[in-house]
């Protein structure tokens, strides 16, 4: 069930919103995470995923402009066509969904993101807890094959960047490299996703757009509030109860979609 008092919509979407622009400027992306499921809570998980489309470029796009030329080119080379390639992937999968069972495919589809918003809050616990996880071995085909994957899931629940840091942390990228080097990625795939989802999925259009038009302002918001808060709040206990929030949330996804 999403909750429906306009109260209960606004508080969810703005407060998803504010966390997306925190994420990036305060205390990493992961914890956007939480965005997912807290838009999930008060509208469709089909109509969370446009909204989210078109808000994830719009983000991007402010938070290019602090890291103009800080990309790695040698890794996102690789990277960049696996991900094209993934978005491809995610796209069927979710036309194949939308066809196969068109009375099932809002519940299926809030299942398929609530599970993986659970896999993803796994991976960053045990990164927090110092445990090593799996990665491939550096070079074109270890790339290209992240970039399907990390492809895949994000076009399906928008949760891909853990995967995408992770392979780049191991790629040894200089951290203000490392960090304008996503940033650039998520726009290029978001931008990607977001034209697709117009031509082919048709799941964003023209009302799409104008019911997100209100969330843009707080985006900035964010992004101010996030440097506020990363030179004022300890970043550990503030990013444990993102992820346990974000958790609790996916939960409810998947208790939804079953």
């Amino acid at each position: 069930m999403t909750l429906s008092s306009p109260l209960a919509y606004y508080l969810c979407v703005g407060l998803a919103i504010l966390v997306l622009g925190i994420s990036k400027t305060g205390f990493g992306g992961g914890i956007g995470i939480l965005s997912i499921p807290l838009m999930a809570m008060v509208m469709p998980a089909q109509r969370m995923v446009a909204v989210l489309a078109i808000i994830l470029v719009v983000v991007d796009l402010f938070s290019n402009v602090h890291y103009l030329g800080e990309w790695d080119w040698g890794v996102l080379k690789w990277l960049l066509p696996g991900a094209v390639a993934g978005v491809g992937v995610g796209c069927l999968v979710l036309l194949a969904m939308q066809r196969s069972n068109p009375g099932r495919f809002d519940k299926n589809l809030s299942l398929a993101i609530g599970l993986i918003c659970m896999a993803v809050v796994a991976m960053q616990m045990v990164r927090m807890v110092g445990k090593n996880l799996p990665t491939p071995r550096s070079g074109p085909v270890s790339g290209a094959a992240v970039g399907v994957v990390a492809g895949a899931v994000s076009t399906i629940s928008h949760s891909s960047g853990p995967i995408v840091s992770l392979y780049l942390l191991q790629e040894r990228v200089e951290k203000r490299k490392l960090v304008g080097t996503m940033l650039l990625y998520t726009l290029l795939i978001n931008s990607v996703k977001l034209i697709l989802f117009v031509a082919l999925l048709r799941t964003v259009d023209g009302g799409t757009f104008r019911a997100t038009a209100w969330m843009i302002p707080l985006l900035p918001v964010g992004t101010v509030a996030g440097v506020w808060m990363n030179k004022r709040i300890p970043q550990r206990p503030f990013v444990i109860i993102m992820y346990v929030a974000a958790a609790v949330t996916a939960v409810q996804m998947i208790w939804k979609g079953l």
